[in-house]
């Protein structure tokens, strides 16, 4: 990824949830809900979806129904 856009990408993360992807990809959290994020995806692509924004399959998808 583009390095000025993956530092917008941790910098609207830190302003909106309070922490960065980065931050909880290594604590294997949610960036929304703060839980264990891997047991709440129940399909590839959300595990994919967890990879890119740091959100949980149903944290993502309540965010985008």
């Amino acid at each position: 990824m583009d390095n000025n856009l993956e530092r917008f990408k941790e910098k609207l993360s830190k302003e909106t949830f309070g922490l960065t992807v980065k931050e909880a990809k290594h604590l294997a959290i949610c960036v929304n809900c703060k839980k264990p994020a891997l047991p709440r995806c129940y399909s590839i692509a959300g595990v994919k979806e967890y990879s890119i924004s740091g959100l949980c399959e149903k944290c993502f998808d309540s965010i985008t129904a």
